[in-house]
Protein backbone atom coordinates (compact mmCIF):
# COMPACT_ATOMS: atom_id res chain seq x y z
CA UNK A 1 0.00 0.00 0.00
CA UNK A 2 1.16 3.53 -0.62
CA UNK A 3 1.80 6.24 1.99
CA UNK A 4 -1.50 8.09 1.59
CA UNK A 5 -3.62 4.90 1.64
CA UNK A 6 -1.99 3.63 4.83
CA UNK A 7 -2.39 7.02 6.49
CA UNK A 8 -6.06 7.16 5.50
CA UNK A 9 -6.65 3.61 6.78
CA UNK A 10 -5.00 4.19 10.17
CA UNK A 11 -6.66 7.55 10.79
CA UNK A 12 -10.04 6.06 9.88
CA UNK A 13 -9.49 3.15 12.28
CA UNK A 14 -8.25 5.39 15.09
CA UNK A 15 -11.40 7.50 14.75
CA UNK A 16 -13.41 4.60 16.21
CA UNK A 17 -11.05 2.48 18.36
CA UNK A 18 -7.53 2.04 19.63
CA UNK A 19 -7.89 -1.73 19.84
CA UNK A 20 -6.27 -2.30 16.44
CA UNK A 21 -2.47 -1.89 16.28
CA UNK A 22 -1.21 -1.10 12.75
CA UNK A 23 2.18 -2.53 11.80
CA UNK A 24 3.81 -0.73 8.84
CA UNK A 25 6.35 -3.04 7.19
CA UNK A 26 8.58 -2.14 4.26
CA UNK A 27 12.07 -1.55 2.91
CA UNK A 28 14.60 0.46 4.96
CA UNK A 29 14.59 4.22 4.41
CA UNK A 30 11.11 4.34 2.87
CA UNK A 31 9.54 6.70 5.40
CA UNK A 32 7.67 4.32 7.72
CA UNK A 33 8.64 6.12 10.93
CA UNK A 34 7.92 9.49 9.32
CA UNK A 35 4.45 8.25 8.38
CA UNK A 36 3.72 7.19 11.97
CA UNK A 37 4.93 10.55 13.30
CA UNK A 38 2.84 12.43 10.74
CA UNK A 39 -0.28 10.59 11.86
CA UNK A 40 0.55 11.57 15.43
CA UNK A 41 0.87 15.24 14.48
CA UNK A 42 -2.31 15.29 12.43
CA UNK A 43 -4.41 13.62 15.13
CA UNK A 44 -3.12 15.95 17.83
CA UNK A 45 -2.04 13.50 20.54
CA UNK A 46 -0.83 14.89 23.85
CA UNK A 47 2.30 12.73 23.71
CA UNK A 48 3.89 10.97 20.73
CA UNK A 49 6.48 8.61 22.14
CA UNK A 50 9.05 6.63 20.15
CA UNK A 51 10.05 3.30 21.71
CA UNK A 52 12.92 1.63 19.87
CA UNK A 53 12.18 -2.04 20.40
CA UNK A 54 15.47 -3.11 18.83
CA UNK A 55 17.48 -1.30 21.52
CA UNK A 56 15.56 -2.57 24.53
CA UNK A 57 15.33 -5.75 26.57
CA UNK A 58 12.23 -7.40 28.05
CA UNK A 59 13.25 -6.16 31.49
CA UNK A 60 12.64 -2.63 30.23
CA UNK A 61 8.92 -3.44 30.09
CA UNK A 62 8.93 -5.24 33.44
CA UNK A 63 10.74 -2.31 35.05
CA UNK A 64 13.58 -2.13 37.51
CA UNK A 65 13.01 -3.57 41.01
CA UNK A 66 12.46 -1.36 44.01
CA UNK A 67 13.12 -3.34 47.21
CA UNK A 68 12.04 -0.70 49.71
CA UNK A 69 9.31 -2.04 51.97
CA UNK A 70 8.00 -5.53 52.52
CA UNK A 71 7.52 -6.43 48.84
CA UNK A 72 9.37 -5.71 45.63
CA UNK A 73 7.74 -3.18 43.33
CA UNK A 74 8.73 -2.37 39.78
CA UNK A 75 9.48 0.99 38.22
CA UNK A 76 8.59 1.18 34.51
CA UNK A 77 10.67 3.18 32.00
CA UNK A 78 9.90 6.89 31.95
CA UNK A 79 8.83 7.08 28.31
CA UNK A 80 6.11 4.50 28.90
CA UNK A 81 5.09 5.70 32.35
CA UNK A 82 4.09 9.11 31.00
CA UNK A 83 1.59 7.35 28.73
CA UNK A 84 -0.38 6.16 31.75
CA UNK A 85 -2.64 9.21 31.49
CA UNK A 86 -3.97 11.28 28.62
CA UNK A 87 -4.48 10.69 24.92
CA UNK A 88 -1.22 9.40 23.47
CA UNK A 89 0.46 7.66 20.57
CA UNK A 90 3.14 5.05 21.19
CA UNK A 91 5.30 4.26 18.15
CA UNK A 92 7.05 0.89 18.45
CA UNK A 93 9.85 1.58 16.00
CA UNK A 94 12.05 -1.12 14.43
CA UNK A 95 9.78 -3.83 15.80
CA UNK A 96 11.17 -6.49 13.48
CA UNK A 97 14.72 -5.74 14.66
CA UNK A 98 13.78 -6.65 18.22
CA UNK A 99 15.02 -9.96 19.62
CA UNK A 100 12.45 -12.72 20.10
CA UNK A 101 12.16 -12.32 23.91
CA UNK A 102 11.44 -8.62 23.41
CA UNK A 103 8.80 -9.40 20.78
CA UNK A 104 7.18 -11.83 23.21
CA UNK A 105 7.20 -9.21 25.96
CA UNK A 106 5.50 -6.70 23.68
CA UNK A 107 2.59 -9.06 23.00
CA UNK A 108 0.97 -8.22 26.33
CA UNK A 109 1.55 -4.50 25.96
CA UNK A 110 -0.03 -4.55 22.50
CA UNK A 111 -3.02 -6.69 23.43
CA UNK A 112 -3.80 -5.51 26.96
CA UNK A 113 -2.05 -2.11 27.16
CA UNK A 114 -0.21 -3.27 30.26
CA UNK A 115 3.00 -4.95 31.37
CA UNK A 116 3.50 -5.86 35.02
CA UNK A 117 2.77 -2.64 37.01
CA UNK A 118 2.75 -0.52 33.88
CA UNK A 119 -0.67 0.38 32.51
CA UNK A 120 -1.12 2.60 29.49
CA UNK A 121 -4.12 4.91 29.52
CA UNK A 122 -7.25 3.70 27.76
CA UNK A 123 -6.69 6.52 25.29
CA UNK A 124 -3.23 5.40 24.22
CA UNK A 125 -2.95 4.29 20.60
CA UNK A 126 -0.10 2.20 19.19
CA UNK A 127 1.57 2.08 15.77
CA UNK A 128 4.44 -0.31 15.03
CA UNK A 129 6.95 -0.11 12.19
CA UNK A 130 9.57 -2.50 10.92
CA UNK A 131 11.78 -3.66 8.06
CA UNK A 132 11.40 -6.82 6.00
CA UNK A 133 13.67 -9.80 6.59
CA UNK A 134 14.34 -10.13 2.85
CA UNK A 135 16.14 -6.77 2.83
CA UNK A 136 18.91 -8.10 5.09
CA UNK A 137 18.86 -4.98 7.23
CA UNK A 138 19.02 -6.81 10.54
CA UNK A 139 15.30 -7.55 10.76
CA UNK A 140 14.18 -10.76 12.44
CA UNK A 141 11.10 -12.82 11.75
CA UNK A 142 8.09 -11.47 13.60
CA UNK A 143 6.95 -14.24 15.95
CA UNK A 144 3.55 -15.61 14.97
CA UNK A 145 1.73 -14.65 18.17
CA UNK A 146 2.88 -11.05 17.77
CA UNK A 147 2.02 -11.01 14.06
CA UNK A 148 -1.46 -12.17 15.02
CA UNK A 149 -1.97 -9.16 17.30
CA UNK A 150 -1.24 -6.45 14.72
CA UNK A 151 -2.72 -5.42 11.40
CA UNK A 152 0.11 -5.53 8.85
CA UNK A 153 0.35 -2.90 6.12
CA UNK A 154 2.90 -3.70 3.43
CA UNK A 155 4.32 -0.28 2.61
CA UNK A 156 5.40 0.62 -0.92
CA UNK A 157 7.00 3.95 -1.81
CA UNK A 158 5.00 6.09 -4.24
CA UNK A 159 6.27 9.08 -6.22
CA UNK A 160 2.99 11.02 -6.00
CA UNK A 161 2.87 10.79 -2.21
CA UNK A 162 6.56 11.61 -1.92
CA UNK A 163 6.24 14.62 -4.23
CA UNK A 164 3.36 16.01 -2.18
CA UNK A 165 5.39 15.61 0.99
CA UNK A 166 8.49 17.10 -0.67
CA UNK A 167 6.64 20.22 -1.80
CA UNK A 168 5.43 20.89 1.73
CA UNK A 169 8.85 20.08 3.21
CA UNK A 170 10.64 22.60 1.00
CA UNK A 171 12.67 20.03 -0.94
CA UNK A 172 14.62 21.52 -3.87
CA UNK A 173 12.37 21.58 -6.98
CA UNK A 174 15.24 20.15 -9.05
CA UNK A 175 15.17 17.00 -6.95
CA UNK A 176 11.37 16.74 -7.01
CA UNK A 177 11.19 17.05 -10.78
CA UNK A 178 14.08 14.65 -11.32
CA UNK A 179 12.36 11.90 -9.34
CA UNK A 180 9.11 12.54 -11.19
CA UNK A 181 11.09 12.09 -14.38
CA UNK A 182 12.78 8.95 -13.02
CA UNK A 183 10.29 7.59 -10.42
CA UNK A 184 11.98 4.18 -10.31
CA UNK A 185 14.94 5.86 -8.61
CA UNK A 186 12.87 7.06 -5.66
CA UNK A 187 13.48 3.71 -4.01
CA UNK A 188 15.72 1.01 -5.41
CA UNK A 189 16.86 -0.73 -2.26
CA UNK A 190 19.77 -3.15 -2.49
CA UNK A 191 21.20 -4.47 0.79
CA UNK A 192 24.61 -5.03 -0.79
CA UNK A 193 25.38 -1.52 -2.02
CA UNK A 194 24.69 2.20 -1.64
CA UNK A 195 21.26 2.75 -3.16
CA UNK A 196 18.52 5.35 -3.52
CA UNK A 197 15.76 5.50 -0.89
CA UNK A 198 13.46 8.37 0.11
CA UNK A 199 15.54 8.90 3.25
CA UNK A 200 18.76 9.04 1.23
CA UNK A 201 17.31 11.52 -1.28
CA UNK A 202 16.30 13.73 1.64
CA UNK A 203 19.98 13.85 2.61
CA UNK A 204 20.93 14.71 -0.97
CA UNK A 205 18.73 17.77 -0.59
CA UNK A 206 21.08 18.99 2.15
CA UNK A 207 24.21 18.96 -0.04
CA UNK A 208 25.63 22.40 -0.81
CA UNK A 209 24.88 23.31 -4.45
CA UNK A 210 27.98 25.50 -4.56
CA UNK A 211 30.43 22.62 -4.20
CA UNK A 212 32.69 21.93 -7.21
CA UNK A 213 30.97 19.57 -9.65
CA UNK A 214 33.16 16.56 -8.90
CA UNK A 215 32.87 17.06 -5.15
CA UNK A 216 29.10 17.52 -5.43
CA UNK A 217 28.82 14.30 -7.46
CA UNK A 218 30.87 12.39 -4.88
CA UNK A 219 28.55 13.58 -2.11
CA UNK A 220 25.42 12.54 -4.02
CA UNK A 221 26.97 9.19 -4.89
CA UNK A 222 27.74 8.67 -1.22
CA UNK A 223 24.01 8.81 -0.51
CA UNK A 224 22.35 7.12 -3.51
CA UNK A 225 25.10 5.37 -5.47
CA UNK A 226 27.00 6.40 -8.59
CA UNK A 227 24.33 5.43 -11.14
CA UNK A 228 21.54 7.49 -9.58
CA UNK A 229 23.99 10.31 -8.83
CA UNK A 230 25.07 10.51 -12.48
CA UNK A 231 21.47 10.78 -13.67
CA UNK A 232 20.59 13.40 -11.07
CA UNK A 233 23.63 15.56 -11.76
CA UNK A 234 22.83 15.37 -15.48
CA UNK A 235 19.24 16.46 -14.85
CA UNK A 236 20.50 19.27 -12.63
CA UNK A 237 22.49 20.64 -15.57
CA UNK A 238 19.32 20.65 -17.68
CA UNK A 239 17.52 22.59 -14.94
CA UNK A 240 20.32 25.12 -14.68
CA UNK A 241 20.22 25.58 -18.46
CA UNK A 242 16.53 26.49 -18.62
CA UNK A 243 15.60 29.79 -20.24
CA UNK A 244 15.08 32.77 -17.96
CA UNK A 245 11.59 32.32 -16.49
CA UNK A 246 10.92 36.07 -16.30
CA UNK A 247 11.80 36.48 -19.96
CA UNK A 248 9.62 33.51 -20.90
CA UNK A 249 6.63 34.99 -19.06
CA UNK A 250 6.99 38.35 -20.80
CA UNK A 251 5.77 36.73 -24.01
CA UNK A 252 4.37 33.28 -23.09
CA UNK A 253 2.43 32.77 -26.31
CA UNK A 254 5.58 32.96 -28.43
CA UNK A 255 8.10 31.41 -26.04
CA UNK A 256 9.78 28.21 -27.13
CA UNK A 257 8.09 25.02 -25.93
CA UNK A 258 10.53 22.14 -25.29
CA UNK A 259 9.86 18.64 -26.60
CA UNK A 260 12.38 16.74 -24.50
CA UNK A 261 10.60 15.10 -21.51
CA UNK A 262 13.44 15.87 -19.09
CA UNK A 263 13.35 19.55 -20.02
CA UNK A 264 9.56 19.60 -19.66
CA UNK A 265 9.77 18.18 -16.15
CA UNK A 266 12.42 20.72 -15.22
CA UNK A 267 10.54 23.65 -16.73
CA UNK A 268 7.13 22.89 -15.23
CA UNK A 269 8.74 22.57 -11.80
CA UNK A 270 10.48 25.91 -12.20
CA UNK A 271 7.23 27.59 -13.30
CA UNK A 272 5.26 26.15 -10.38
CA UNK A 273 7.80 27.48 -7.90
CA UNK A 274 7.62 30.96 -9.47
CA UNK A 275 3.80 31.13 -9.57
CA UNK A 276 2.03 34.07 -7.91
CA UNK A 277 -1.46 35.53 -8.20
CA UNK A 278 0.02 38.27 -10.38
CA UNK A 279 1.76 36.08 -12.94
CA UNK A 280 -0.42 32.97 -13.00
CA UNK A 281 -2.33 34.13 -16.07
CA UNK A 282 0.96 34.16 -17.99
CA UNK A 283 1.98 30.77 -16.66
CA UNK A 284 -1.41 29.33 -17.62
CA UNK A 285 -1.04 30.75 -21.12
CA UNK A 286 2.36 29.13 -21.55
CA UNK A 287 1.62 25.68 -20.09
CA UNK A 288 -1.52 25.45 -22.22
CA UNK A 289 0.91 24.58 -25.04
CA UNK A 290 2.28 21.58 -23.11
CA UNK A 291 0.78 18.07 -22.99
CA UNK A 292 -2.00 17.75 -20.38
CA UNK A 293 0.06 15.78 -17.86
CA UNK A 294 2.66 18.57 -17.62
CA UNK A 295 0.00 21.28 -17.65
CA UNK A 296 -1.88 19.70 -14.73
CA UNK A 297 1.27 18.81 -12.78
CA UNK A 298 2.45 22.41 -12.93
CA UNK A 299 -0.86 23.81 -11.67
CA UNK A 300 -1.24 21.21 -8.91
CA UNK A 301 2.20 22.15 -7.58
CA UNK A 302 1.51 25.85 -7.96
CA UNK A 303 -1.69 25.51 -5.91
CA UNK A 304 0.22 23.86 -3.05
CA UNK A 305 3.02 26.43 -3.13
CA UNK A 306 0.90 29.52 -3.80
CA UNK A 307 -2.75 28.97 -2.74
CA UNK A 308 -3.47 32.62 -3.52
CA UNK A 309 -3.70 31.75 -7.23
CA UNK A 310 -7.02 29.92 -6.70
CA UNK A 311 -9.31 33.00 -6.54
CA UNK A 312 -7.82 34.51 -9.72
CA UNK A 313 -9.76 34.71 -12.99
CA UNK A 314 -6.92 32.91 -14.74
CA UNK A 315 -7.21 29.93 -12.41
CA UNK A 316 -10.99 29.78 -12.83
CA UNK A 317 -10.57 29.81 -16.61
CA UNK A 318 -7.90 27.11 -16.40
CA UNK A 319 -10.09 24.94 -14.13
CA UNK A 320 -13.08 25.22 -16.49
CA UNK A 321 -10.93 24.31 -19.47
CA UNK A 322 -9.48 21.32 -17.62
CA UNK A 323 -12.68 20.26 -15.85
CA UNK A 324 -12.22 16.70 -17.03
CA UNK A 325 -9.05 16.39 -14.93
CA UNK A 326 -9.28 15.64 -11.21
CA UNK A 327 -7.28 18.20 -9.22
Amino acid sequence: MKYSDIKLSIKSQFATTNAVVPYIEGAPGGGKSALAKEIGRELGFEHVEMFFASLRDPVDLLGTPNNDGEVTTWKPPQELHKLSTGRNLLILDELSDAITPMQNALCGLILERRSNNLRLSNQTYIIATGNRTKDKSGANRIVSKLRGRVRTYEYTENIDDWSEWALEAGINPVLIQFLRFRPNLLSDFDPDKICPTPRNWERVNLIDDNLPTDVYFANVAGDVGEGAAAEFVGFKKIYQGLPNIDALLLNPANAEVPTDPAVRYALTGALAHRATKDNFHRIAEYIDQLPPEFNVMCVQDAMKLAPEIKPTKAFTAWAIKNANVLI
